[in-house]
């Protein structure tokens, strides 16, 4: 569809989903000025000088709210931007597990860039340097066809007080962060998240986590976590988290939970008939996606930021240590490692290959040849990791049938074999849960991937097609809607879905970009904090 005059226009019979919850109903959907206008029968005459979409058959679905993404760096590239629009994601949800652009200042933001640019990518250079959570979504508005909100990560905010320091913050460290996490919060960050797994946040004590949850639980904003532990582990990861949202009263998201169902869903039912507020995002892969210096070093290895990580990488006493005491307890994690990007344009023909292959191929022990790669790219190593036989596609399906669920993708968009989640999850979920097992109703669809996370993260009216709500939506063609991307060809487009509207301007076009960027940096609403 062109872009029409003032962009007011009507999608002609379409079929939305049913707030009850039970179907589908046929309605004309007229949208102007960003936002539906009316919802009149199909056969209803329009207002004057209102141009007209037919919907042919297709279902007008809420513009898909990625719960987890890692998009910074790809927002206002146009391939991954077709790959989201493709699926039908309007809005992604950026700073995830604790990493992101900012908080940082000029000393903070090289180490940032170094250690976390395999997750996010490489930093623009107007975010370069100093940087807040006000510049992150200013950035985003009328740089890209699709929405971003963002979640202050606390990971980043601690190197931007204290560097990659183990040491617990000292009291003036953290009311420096505490100022810096209510000033992100003003700003519009939509949550605060933890990455647990991933230095520096790794590092934090309970009084330093405790501090974040209280500001969440003063602010309504939810505590966004990446676990200390998944799959088998899940339940001590869980427990720690449940811990802080019970002392501060928090809301609280868990992030890409991973893990037999039987481990987890309990608990957090648990968690929710003792009155915490839980949600969580997943995406439907049996593969993770994270950088191979978290998964493969000890994290005392990381301590002082990655120059000195490198350092310590160069140093033959080091490595022996390592060779003699370390890798061997990881060899069985490490053989489930594929290479997905690798920031060196000599080490290029490792993406796409197991580790114990690549060794292999230059005569070379695992974890020696997993130092070499980590030197030779500064840290900047995308790996895809095979999850555990224990979580089958069963629990992948319970977890995602959970109602505490929101969609989330964990997309990375790096890398010539980066993982297919970020071109496919939400064409997969669709294909899955409504058209082939029939979990889902299309309504229940879209409470699952667009309502509940405009509710849970205060991004404006969202997630349904009544008056007044705001014109980020979809055409789903329900017989063809499915993922096309898979682990050989992971950046092929989804099927299924050809226009896509943000704010009621058309960014996808019969399957084509188009050259309009309405997309903003979503603010949630100012708080005033309590004491």
């Amino acid at each position: 569809m062109a872009p029409t005059q003032h962009d007011a226009f009507a999608i002609r019979d379409a079929l939305i989903p049913s707030e009850g919850m039970t179907g589908l109903d046929r309605a004309t959907v007229v949208i102007a000025a960003g936002v539906v206008r009316e919802v009149l029968p199909p056969d209803a005459a329009l207002p004057q000088g209102f141009a007209t979409l037919a919907a042919a058959g297709r279902i007008l679905m809420p513009g898909f709210i990625d719960a987890h993404s890692h998009a910074e760096g790809a927002l206002g590239r146009e391939t991954p931007e077709l790959g989201l629009l493709r699926q039908g994601i309007t809005t992604a949800i950026i700073g995830q597990d604790g990493v992101s652009f900012a908080p940082a200042t000029a000393e903070s933001a090289p180490m940032n860039e170094r250690y976390f640019s395999a997750i996010n990518g490489p930093v623009p250079p107007a975010l370069s340097g100093d940087c807040s959570v006000d510049d992150v979504l200013t950035h985003f508005s009328s740089q890209s066809r699709i929405n971003a909100a963002m979640l202050l990560p606390a990971g980043t905010l601690r190197s931007a007080v204290a560097g990659f320091t183990a040491e617990p913050l000292t009291e003036s460290q953290l009311e420096a962060a505490t100022e810096l996490a209510v000033a992100s919060l003003d700003a519009g960050a939509c949550g605060i998240s933890l990455g647990l797994e991933y230095v520096p946040n790794g590092f934090a004590d309970r009084r330093e986590l405790l501090r974040y949850a209280g500001i969440a639980a003063a602010s309504g904003a939810p505590l966004v976590a990446h676990l200390r532990g998944y799959e088998q582990s899940a339940p001590q990861g869980l427990a720690e988290f449940f811990g802080l949202a019970r002392e501060a009263g928090a809301p609280i998201h868990i992030s890409h939970l991973h893990a037999p169902a039987a481990l987890v869903l309990p608990a957090i039912d648990e968690a929710i008939d003792s009155g915490i507020s839980v949600t969580f995002d997943s995406y439907p892969y049996r593969r993770g996606n994270t950088i191979l210096t978290m998964l493969a070093l000890p994290a005392r290895l990381q301590e002082g930021g990655p120059a000195a990580t490198l350092a310590a990488l160069a140093d033959r006493a080091t490595l022996e240590e390592l060779r003699r005491d370390w890798f061997p307890s990881i060899a069985e994690l490490l053989s489930r490692v594929t290479v997905a990007s690798a920031a060196h344009p000599d080490w290029r023909w490792v993406e796409g290959q197991l580790l114990p292959a690549a060794a292999a191929a230059t005569g070379q022990e695992l974890g020696e040849f997993v130092c070499e790669l980590l030197l030779a790219t500064g840290l900047g190593v995308g790996a895809i990791v095979q999850q555990p036989a224990s979580n089958q596609i069963a629990d992948v399906r319970a977890i995602a049938n959970h109602p505490a669920h929101l969609g989330g993708s964990d997309g990375i968009y790096l890398g010539s074999h980066p993982h297919p989640r970020g071109w496919g999850s939400f064409a997969r979920m669709l294909r899955r849960h409504v058209v082939d097992w029939r979990d889902w109703s299309w309504a229940e669809a879209a409470d699952h991937l667009s309502y509940r996370a405009a509710a849970r993260f205060s991004l404006g009216d969202r997630g349904r097609a009544r008056p007044g709500s705001i014109a980020d939506f979809c055409l789903v063609h329900p017989d063809e809607i499915a993922d096309g991307a898979d682990y050989d060809a992971p950046t092929r487009p989804a099927r299924g879905i050809m226009e896509v509207f943000i704010a009621g301007v058309p960014v996808l076009s019969q399957g084509t970009l188009t050259d309009r960027y309405p997309g903003h940096g979503l603010r949630r609403p100012m708080w005033t904090p309590t004491s």
